[in-house]
């Protein structure tokens, strides 16, 4: 596979005569996703706020729903504190990625999926994963 910067990062500003640009973590995540999305690969990014007890007790609580619903590998990197998780199955990732946003209140989630962040991932995701065989 071939690909250059300015396919990778379609709105980045860099000309001839730049020696150095920047780019954010999001840039670089979106890209990725973009790179993968005929794959149907989800990328979760974890945040995990400074540690304190209110956090472990979230963490904690998280793992064993995590762990109920089967999920045992997320719930195995969750408990690593593992920063991104890679799901090549939509439907697990869909199940993940709302166990998260809705069990936890002190650790956050952002979902990356085919390219895109935010509302349009979630959209797409959710598509994918409620798509009849």
């Amino acid at each position: 596979m071939v690909t250059t910067i300015e396919a990778l990062f379609p709105g980045h500003q860099h000309d001839a005569d730049t020696v150095v640009s920047a780019l954010n973590h999001q840039q670089i995540v979106v890209a990725l996703s973009a790179l993968v999305a005929p794959q149907r690969v989800a990328i979760l990014h974890m945040l995990y706020p400074r540690s304190d007890a209110r956090t472990h007790r979230s963490l904690d609580a998280l793992v064993n729903v995590l762990h109920g619903h089967g999920l045992h590998q997320v719930a195995t990197l969750i408990e690593q504190e593992a920063h991104y998780l890679v799901f090549r199955d939509p439907v697990k990732a869909w199940k993940a990625f709302q166990e998260i946003r809705h069990d936890s209140l002190a650790i956050g989630v952002h979902l990356y999926y085919k390219g895109h962040s935010g509302e349009a991932a979630e959209r797409e995701l959710d598509a994918d994963a409620h798509r009849k065989a």
